[in-house]
């Protein structure tokens, strides 16, 4: 469950040569350009898998503007990369600090609240960053959003986050297994299914959690066919795996009571 939160890794500049200001003494780089410029150069290379050079980049943003939201925001990202959760947040805090309302380190620090069962927190901000209309990762706020209410136990508010993410982002798996598997606990089957369906279409392979949504939808509406397909698949795909015992225990129950 944990890893299907969204993290924003994306940079939302392009990478650009420096702007350039003129002074008594000749052009200078545009501070605020050399910032930009620099994290989105340090993103691209931490997609990249080179931490070194992303370290880098941010590194140099941070020694032109120390106040900056978005370097301090891209520094945290690569302590998430290295797993260093002590630095990843204290880059949050500093990019928060910096810019209150900067929405994507709101929604990546409530990411990292998330994982560390910080549920409260992490709603708080992903409700800030989901609410504020510029943000281009709202669609993946309201849907860390729906998250955070399923573990707080309020279904109803959960569905009600995956729905808005849905809106705004039609082609979104997560929403959408998502809302199959709260509508399938509501006892609300059909419409699971529905929902799974729209899933499985736009997925490429189907993840255990799939899988196993799939499964009990499919038991629960009698679909035999597609149920033994996706028992098999879950075997073969994804054996020892959370969902592969939770699928094996729940298979003994149902033979139990034959």
């Amino acid at each position: 469950m944990l890893r299907q939160l969204v993290l924003i890794l994306v940079a939302t500049v392009a990478v650009a040569g420096c702007t350039t200001t003129t002074t008594g003494g000749g052009p200078a780089a545009d501070p605020k350009e050399a910032v930009r410029t620099r994290v989105a150069a340090g993103l691209q290379y931490l997609q990249m898998g080179d931490p070194s050079e992303a370290r880098r980049h941010f590194s140099r943003a941070l020694s032109i503007d120390d106040d900056s939201a978005a370097a301090h925001n891209a520094m945290a990202l690569l302590y998430n990369y290295e797993r260093d959760a002590e630095k990843e947040e204290y880059h949050y805090r500093k990019a928060l600090s910096a810019d209150g309302d900067y929405a994507p380190a709101l929604n990546n620090y409530g990411t990292l609240l998330y994982t560390q069962r910080r549920y409260e927190e992490a709603l708080r901000k992903f409700e800030r960053a989901a609410n504020d209309p510029n943000y281009e990762g709202r669609a993946s706020a309201f849907s860390n959003m729906g998250q955070s209410y399923a573990a707080l136990d309020r279904p109803g508010d959960a569905k009600d986050a995956f729905i808005r993410a849905l809106r705004l982002n039609g082609r979104s798996t997560h929403a959408t297994l998502q809302l199959a598997k709260l509508y399938h606990e509501e006892g609300r089957h059909q419409m699971g299914w529905d929902y799974y369906k729209q899933y499985e279409r736009r997925i490429g392979r189907q993840s255990a959690e799939g899988l196993w949504t799939g499964i009990q939808l499919a038991a629960a509406l009698g679909l035999q066919d597609q149920q033994s397909s996706y028992e098999l698949a879950l075997q073969n795909l994804y054996p020892g795996t959370r969902e592969h015992k939770l699928w094996q225990e729940w298979r003994s129950a149902q033979e139990g009571r034959q």
